[in-house]
């Protein structure tokens, strides 16, 4: 349910979003909901039909607005990339560099500056959910009777109330972004700006395609082998309620870990970001083939503790690998005042799309009665994204499709510095009185 009222409202603000002119509000509106909607669990602590109730409807509610927030948060990285960009070429200019390293100042300063936010981005979830669940942690052990049972609710409660506080200052730091020009006021043309964005996907986009085809494939099949792992967990290990809250502390602490030395690390070598994704997604193949060795009758394949937190750390170090990336390849390409379209799009495809390793895996567990069997086709679908990256980066296909919106993209903005120049052009004559033709005009700017 929350998966399919999320993608059915991801897909008017998708089409819709990018018109709105403070889109910093926007995104301040939703942080708050977002918090305010966890501030009652404390109060449904109660063991009643109707407490459970609220807290499922809470609970599928705060998942919608989970949806719209993981798009609306990542518009701002491409933002930023445009403006680090413009100032490295205009630093360069005012250096009197000749123009012949343009394109690798603007590629490098906005590539290292699109990975730093993606990565700090990234530090801050890993490290707050740390710490959300250390502090249930030492409660729920310290503290005794039903406070212990309730430690989550209260903390969950506490996080929901800092989190609408911080909306204030989230609107006062966000900048500002361009908005996107309504083309007719017509209830058609707004009924048709629905269909916009997949149109602009399946038809002119092959680089966004393959990236956001990859990398949901790639999600998707997580959610399926994280089930199927945990379930391992829970029948191998048979784990307390103490170590399986560890157990999941381990992976943010190990996200955060691998998500800051991959930083450093590729700060300091500067690897081509398309193999690194590759690598990322073919990494995560290491624990379905793992897991699909237990089937033979061998005391190894996820059959022993240690081997669930080996599994564990590969499986974050992916992620660590892979969502920066992406973000940053996929940031690149999105073009100015779009922001809210493309990551959105990436929410609804996912949405539209998380039941089918499910299903694909459901059916084989249920005729089999093994828990390893789905692996097979979690370790098939996981495949494919490194396939489809290799394409994306090998073929010249793609390579043109980049280069030709890029080249698309510059001209749009020459065109808006042109008509910024001239409208402050005739602002100042019209001041001093003077009629001034537009051929002057282009001979005093040139």
């Amino acid at each position: 349910m929350t998966f399919g009222i999320g993608g059915f409202l991801m897909i008017f603000v998708t089409a819709y979003a990018d018109f709105w002119k403070s889109k910093s509000l926007l995104v301040s509106i939703v942080i708050a909901c977002y918090g305010a909607f966890t501030i009652p669990v404390y109060w449904l602590k109660d063991p009643t039909v109707n407490s459970f109730n609220s807290l499922i409807a809470l609970y599928i509610v705060f998942g919608v607005f989970t949806f719209i927030e993981i798009a609306l948060t990542n518009i701002y990285i491409p933002h930023c990339m445009r403006l680090a960009e413009n100032k490295a070429v205009h630093e360069r200019q005012e250096n009197t560099v000749p123009d012949t390293g343009n394109e690798v100042i603007r590629d490098g300063k906005k590539q290292r500056y699109g990975f730093s936010m993606s990565v700090y981005g990234q530090l801050a979830t890993s490290g707050s959910g740390s710490i959300m669940l250390a502090v249930v942690t030492i409660l729920a052990g310290t503290l005794g009777g039903k406070f212990g049972q309730n430690a989550g609710l209260i903390v969950t409660t506490v996080f929901g109330f800092i989190t609408v506080m911080g909306t204030v200052v989230c609107f006062l730091g966000l900048p500002v972004l361009p908005s996107k020009p309504l083309q007719r006021d017509s209830w058609k043309m707004a009924i048709l700006e629905l269909l916009v964005p997949f149109q602009e996907l399946l038809l002119r986009k092959k680089n966004m395609l393959f990236l956001l085809a990859a990398y949901t494939i790639y999600t998707d099949t997580l959610f399926a082998l994280a089930s199927v792992t945990t379930q391992l967990f829970f029948t191998e290990i048979q784990p307390t309620t103490l170590e399986f809250s560890l157990y999941s502390m381990a992976g943010n602490l190990f996200s955060f870990a691998f998500t800051l030395a991959f930083f450093l690390f590729q700060s300091w070598a500067r690897w081509n970001m398309e193999k690194w994704l590759i690598f990322g997604y073919a990494l995560i193949l290491v624990i379905p083939i793992w897991g699909c060795i237990g089937l033979a009758d061998v005391n190894f394949g996820f059959k022993n503790r240690w081997e669930f937190y080996v599994q564990n750390l590969i499986f974050y170090l992916s992620g660590a690998i892979v969502n920066p990336t992406w973000r940053l390849l996929y940031s690149d390409l999105v073009p100015k005042g779009e922001e809210v379209m493309w990551f959105g799009m990436q929410v609804i495809v996912s949405c539209a799309t998380t039941w089918v390793s499910y299903v694909a895996t459901g059916p084989l567990q249920n005729a089999t009665h093994n828990l390893r069997f789905p692996l097979i086709i979690c370790l098939i679908f996981l495949m494919v994204p490194v396939v489809l990256e290799w394409c994306r980066a090998s073929l010249g296909v793609f390579e043109r499709d980049r280069l030709h919106w890029k080249q698309e993209e510059i001209g749009k903005e020459r065109q808006e510095r042109t008509f910024v120049a001239d409208a402050a052009f005739y602002r100042t004559s019209s001041e001093k009185g003077v009629s001034t033709p537009t051929s002057e005009i282009q001979a005093q700017k040139e």
